[in-house]
């Protein structure tokens, strides 16, 4: 039996690591013959390095590797839809800041914490998986699914416009594609419908690692062996997973805005090893649900929500416990403790 390994950081530390460690924003590339011999020199192996650090003076964002050919099995959801058509007299960036901004809005403060709560483990169960960035996965769920409030995400449980079906299932929806000569256009698709948030967040990490049918290593550019930081992630998706002209730009901004970086650093990432003497097993589950809250002790004894969580039935190494108000509270973290209403010891 493999048990994880006690090595989470604490949020404060993650936020503040986070808010001083801002990745550079590589320089833009010059030599125009030398990016094209690199690109042409990429192999399709999974250590394989990518050109994806030059950068548009424009948006002063790191472009990626110049685009052969977008992933046309993802699509923005009805909400980017709904926000385009409203902006559809502005300039096509004008158009796509409005979408970005609306998605990004459009939810309460505590939609927005329900909802991290709920996807954070998840993509960062995902990530882990497909060593890839929790981190642009929220973001691009936040932008696709408007934090989970589209219809799509509603009806479907689908978070990252994937279209086609799911063992069969699939809702119909509209959709807004760009393209240079006609701007933004509508058409009408049918997207994956899934059990839960779970099966899209892993269909997700599961296309970002084996890529495409016609090229399995289409998005090699935001596996972490080859993307420094979640920038240079980001910018591989740009007009590969979305054909928005600043998708990148908008991830970006979304990551940095709500702090996402701390999933990086994520619970599902620690290590397995059989515990110490002193060190015992839980297992952890919500059933009201995708999630199992994580709390913090304060110095004065009293307990705060954290803004993370625990996959659902898994197993998680405890050393210390604490009591309050009758509950029994299990470590997992450095001061992060998960109540006995969650947790079966084992």
């Amino acid at each position: 039996m493999s048990y994880k390994k006690l090595i989470l950081t604490s949020t404060l530390v993650l936020g503040t690591l986070a808010s001083v460690a801002t990745p550079a924003v590589a320089s833009a590339a010059t030599d125009t013959q030398a990016q094209t011999q690199a690109a042409q020199t990429t192999t399709a192996t999974n250590t394989q390095t990518v050109n994806n650090s030059n950068t548009d003076n424009k948006s002063n964002i790191i472009a990626g590797s110049n685009v052969k050919k977008a992933d046309t099995t993802v699509a923005h959801s009805t909400a980017a839809t709904a926000n385009v058509q409203a902006a559809s007299a502005a300039t096509a960036n004008n158009a796509l800041s409005a979408v970005v901004q609306s998605s990004a809005t459009s939810a309460t403060s505590d939609q927005q914490q329900a909802f991290l709560a709920m996807a954070a483990p998840m993509a960062q169960q995902a990530a882990a998986k497909y060593n890839v960035y929790a981190s642009v996965m929220l973001a691009q769920a936040i932008l696709e699914s408007a934090w989970g409030q589209s219809d799509l995400a509603t009806q479907g449980n689908n978070l990252f416009g994937i279209k086609g079906d799911y063992n069969g299932a699939y809702v119909s929806m509209p959709t807004s594609e760009w393209s240079a000569s006609q701007g933004w256009y509508q058409i009408y698709a049918n997207f994956r419908k899934y059990p839960s948030y779970l099966e899209s967040f892993n269909d997700n990490g599961n296309k970002l690692r084996n890529g495409v049918d016609w090229d399995s290593t289409y998005y090699r550019g935001t596996w972490k062996e080859n993307a420094a930081t979640y920038k240079d992630a980001t910018a591989w998706l740009q007009g590969r997973y979305a054909t928005a002209p600043n998708y990148a730009e908008s991830l970006n901004n979304v990551i940095q805005t709500y702090n996402l970086t701390q999933y990086d650093s994520a619970a599902t990432q620690n290590a397995t090893q059989a515990p110490s003497e002193s060190t015992k097993v839980i297992n952890v589950n919500n059933n009201n649900s995708y999630a199992v809250p994580l709390v913090a002790f304060n110095d004065n004894g009293t307990i705060s929500k954290s803004n993370r969580g625990l996959s659902n039935g898994t197993p998680w190494a405890t050393d210390q416990t604490k009591t309050y108000k009758g509950h029994t509270y299990y470590r997992v973290s450095t001061n992060e403790w998960v109540e006995d209403t969650y947790a079966t010891l084992q």
